[in-house]
């Protein structure tokens, strides 16, 4: 069921706030998202201290 009188103009205008904000709401979403996986790509590169390098084993048994 639709509304009987439908100003276009008006429904517009009154609902151009919210759909700004909503837009404004995806882009901070998106740029937050884009940081988090930046930072963990960009993070997953570094090797810990106390975490053995790739063949190497703590193991003081072998030789």
């Amino acid at each position: 069921m639709s509304a009987p009188t439908t100003n276009t103009e008006r429904e517009t205008r009154r609902h151009a706030p919210s759909l700004f904000g909503i837009a404004i709401a995806v882009l901070i979403g998106g740029i937050m998202g884009a940081a988090i996986t930046f930072t963990a790509i960009d993070r997953s590169d570094e090797v810990a201290a106390d975490q053995p390098v790739m063949g190497e084993t703590n193991d003081s048994t072998t030789n």
